[in-house]
């Protein structure tokens, strides 16, 4: 009785401290994911009063950080139009592409040796660190005043990039899950089939059940619960593609852009409680890296994660220097401005246990997180004097 007292106090204070310095950093203009990551070092690592690496936890992670997933990949979609990619493809959407091929092959070549990876994973390594983190700089961005245009571009190129790496990395799990023969046959055959029936079926369920959502929502009134409706159908979406031998992350997003993309107006309530489930949500995925961490690995690959960082903003200048020539002189901003953050660390904490070394991977992607949040200080620097 009073160990579950304890864990219930323990989800009552993680929660409280999230809304605190969810607040704080919106007002100071300071990265919140900082902040929970220290936290979640404090109450793991440090302290060990909060230890979800525990192997009687693993269950309750795994399918906490599954929804985390099934949410941040919902929002996402959500936030691409389709429309605004076809009328600045050659701009943000250009760059959002290349920008993570580049990360990508930068990461995937090197680690594949230094970390003996198989090149799917080291692939899948690489789509990990591809996608930005746009929410992260709202709190930074807030107290700077930007052009209307420039803002537009680095949100785009966001959304674009997470969605990217998103769809790469259930193409790579799919094939990673696939039988050892479709893997070494080129992908053709039944490999390619298994491949196709994942990614089309689960996009198709997405639609459909994007679709259904939204005609249910319409002809709910506010009594009915429209968004508790919403939140369960789209967490059931995901679990019924799953079981049909789909992929349900292809349907979370999925649902998500018909949601962004429909003409229908939601209920204030549904896009309130989304964000604030999403908040608890994202609070405790920082909290739970930073608590997983183990510093006797973090020492050992403390080397490959500078290497790493280094690859990492290598990849994004690479992308700058061929697609934003109009606008040079912003480079700097943009080369800043992408800190890695709740995509990156959702994928990497759901899948890190595909790698033969889980702890190393998460290492890894614990300093890339750190360093790219530290490095959004720097901004102000970045712009210049007419932004």
């Amino acid at each position: 009785m009073a160990e579950a007292s304890l864990i219930v106090a323990l989800i009552g204070f993680i929660l409280i401290v999230g809304a605190i310095l969810k607040h704080s950093s919106q007002k100071r203009g300071y990265p919140l994911t900082l902040i929970l990551l220290l936290l979640g070092i404090l109450l793991g690592p440090i302290t060990g009063i909060f230890t979800p690496g525990a192997a009687e936890n693993q269950v309750a992670v795994t399918s906490f950080i599954t929804l985390a997933l099934i949410l941040v990949l919902f929002d996402t979609g959500s936030q691409i139009k389709i429309r605004s990619l076809f009328r600045n493809f050659a701009g943000p959407t250009m760059f959002g592409l290349l920008s993570v091929l580049l990360t990508i092959g930068i990461v995937a070549v090197p680690f594949k040796f230094l970390l003996g990876l198989d090149w799917i994973l080291a692939i899948l390594f690489g789509s990990f660190l591809a996608s930005t983190d746009l929410t992260i700089l709202g709190p930074v961005l807030s107290n700077i005043k930007l052009k209307p245009k420039i803002s537009e571009y680095l949100e785009l190129e966001s959304t674009l990039n997470t969605v990217i790496s998103a769809v790469l990395v259930i193409v790579l799990i799919n094939l990673i899950e696939s039988p050892v023969t479709a893997k070494a046959t080129t992908i053709i055959g039944e490999g390619l089939q298994t491949l196709l029936y994942h990614i089309f079926v689960g996009v198709g369920l997405g639609v459909l059940f994007g679709f259904l959502i939204l005609w249910s929502i319409r002809h709910m009134t506010l009594e009915e619960l429209p968004h508790i409706i919403m939140i369960g159908a789209l967490f059931a979406s995901y679990a019924i593609t799953e079981i049909l031998g789909a992929s349900g992350i292809a349907t979370a997003l999925a649902v998500g852009m018909v949601f962004g993309n429909s003409k229908y107006k939601l209920p204030n309530i549904i896009k309130s409680f989304g964000g604030e489930l999403e908040l608890i949500l994202v609070t405790f995925v920082y909290v739970i890296l930073g608590a997983i961490i183990d510093f006797t690995i973090l020492k050992s690959v403390i080397v490959l994660a500078l290497i790493l960082i280094a690859a990492v903003y290598l990849a994004r200048y690479g992308a700058l220097r061929v697609t934003n020539k109009e606008n040079a002189k912003y480079n700097r901003f943009y080369l800043i401005s992408s800190p890695r953050g709740i995509t990156c660390a959702v994928l990497t904490l759901s899948y890190a246990n595909l790698f033969p070394d889980p702890t190393a991977i998460i290492g890894l992607v614990f300093g890339v997180i750190l360093v790219s949040s530290l490095s959004l200080f720097g901004i102000p620097k970045t712009l210049p004097r007419r932004a």
